[in-house]
């Protein structure tokens, strides 16, 4: 919980508990009821698509926690010297609650946005697409949008909950109020919107997209290197596409600041700070106060 709990904290079906996903008996209840009706030709495949899908994020998930529990029970090469306490295991514990609202929202994308529906299995440039959205507008949009979750007032709401965790596992990369879900939703959703307003949707572009973002969550929170230093000898690029779990832990949790799972977006935001703080102080005139003792001290003039 947050220091300061924010409106939007809870999920809504939290008094729900282990039933929770009962939310989504009717959506799935009527995905077999068509399969089982209509024609094999009139399926809606990606509607069929969202369980198995939500299915698969689920095992995804839990091989990533059995992994890194078990390295961190192993004791060696750990980022932070830290076992993992019941309270964080605990507090972790609802970390399906965000797969269970991205169903949620796929199945309510497929019945009500037109396009969304009967999409195609792959479509090339749809892929290309969603690649290109994330890497660059979606990934400085997520920047400034830590950058704010970081600002005190908003990170004592609803960030600080996230940042609890000190010896971090994978699902704490989901830890997070609603509120600031619905935030990361509404970004992240770009890429997928976009290729189905513009006709070029399909169901790998949506997978491959979500499993994508899952590796890349998972893995940046392992307590422990997964990259070895070969892999950016061989090809040095990659450090300016890929974080790691190294560059992640110790830069976003030993020290609460803010970056961009791409390198790349964080040193151009960076930079872009860096230069304006710079631009001001040239151009701020600066003028002599003689103090009490008729000494001069230069002082800012704003």
């Amino acid at each position: 919980m947050a220091s300061k709990p924010g409106i939007l904290t809870d999920w809504p079906w939290k008094p729900l508990g282990s039933f929770k996903y009962i939310i989504l008996a009717p959506w799935i209840t009527e995905s077999i009821y068509t399969a089982i009706v209509k024609d094999a030709k009139q399926w809606d495949v990606l509607n069929l698509a969202i369980l198995p899908l939500m299915l698969w994020r689920m095992l995804h998930s839990q091989l990533w926690i059995s992994l890194s529990r078990y390295r961190t029970a192993k004791g060696t090469n750990r980022i932070v010297d830290k076992g993992i306490e019941f309270d964080q295991v605990d507090r972790e514990r609802n970390w399906d609650d965000q797969i269970l609202f991205n169903a949620i929202l796929l199945y309510l994308t497929n019945k009500y946005l037109p396009g969304a529906s009967h999409s195609p299995v792959w479509r090339l440039d749809g892929v290309i697409i969603t690649m290109l959205l994330h890497a660059g507008p979606v990934e400085f949009l997520y920047y400034w949008l830590h950058r704010a979750l970081h600002h005190h007032y908003l990170y004592s709401r609803y960030h600080s909950h996230h940042h609890s965790s000190i010896a971090t596992e994978p699902i704490t990369s989901v830890i997070h109020p609603f509120a600031e879900h619905i935030a990361y939703y509404a970004l992240f959703s770009i890429p997928g919107l976009t290729t189905i307003l513009t006709g070029t949707g399909s169901i790998i572009s949506l997978a491959g997209y979500i499993t994508y973002f899952d590796s890349m969550n998972n893995m940046g929170h392992c307590n422990f290197e997964l990259i070895p230093n070969w892999v950016f000898s061989f090809f040095p690029p990659l450090k300016y596409l890929m974080y790691t779990p190294s560059l992640n832990i110790l830069a976003g949790f030993t020290r609460c600041t803010t970056r961009s799972s791409e390198p790349t977006i964080h040193y151009l935001c960076q930079s872009t700070i860096t230069s304006m703080v710079q631009w001001i102080k040239i151009r701020t005139p600066c003028m002599k106060i003689p103090s009490k003792e008729k000494r001069n001290h230069p002082t800012w003039c704003i």
